[in-house]
C-alpha cells in the first residue's frame, strides 16, 4: 500500500475508534483511548517513513506494507 493510503486507512481507524468512544455509555474506555494513542503514534511514524510495515489485530485484523 502507498504512504499515502496508508495513512488514510490509519486516520479511518482512528475515527472509528473515537466513534466507539462518543458512543460508549460508560465512562470506561480505558482500551479504546489506548487503541487511539497507538493509531496516532503510527500515523506519525507512517508519515515520517519510520515504519515500512505494520499490523492491527482489533475486530479487523490486517497487515499493510507500505511502499513509496
Amino acid at each position: 500500500m502507498r504512504r499515502t493510503s496508508a495513512v488514510t486507512f490509519l486516520v479511518e481507524r482512528r475515527r472509528t475508534w473515537l466513534g466507539k468512544i462518543a458512543a460508549k455509555p460508560s465512562g470506561d474506555v480505558e482500551q479504546e483511548t489506548r487503541e487511539v494513542d497507538s493509531i496516532e503514534r503510527l500515523i506519525l511514524d507512517v508519515r515520517a517513513g519510520r515504519v515500512s510495515a505494520f499490523e492491527l489485530t482489533d475486530s479487523r485484523a490486517v497487515a499493510v506494507i507500505v511502499t513509496d
